[in-house]
């Protein structure tokens, strides 16, 4: 199990860190939120899968 969760984690981790550290401008309130909104929406996919395959 633990395979299977390190591999889901590395492909989902390592695009969102490219990804800040690609966008060195400053974001706004509005534009926070929406990353926050699509960081939870990953997570609840996430859980959502692990569930079923539990």
């Amino acid at each position: 199990m633990s395979k299977k969760s390190a591999k889901k984690r590395q492909p989902g981790v390592k695009p969102a860190v490219q990804e800040a550290m690609s966008a060195p401008v400053p974001l706004g309130y509005e534009e926070m939120l929406t990353e926050l909104e699509a960081i939870v929406a990953d997570a609840e996919v996430r859980l959502a899968e692990e569930e079923a395959a539990a």
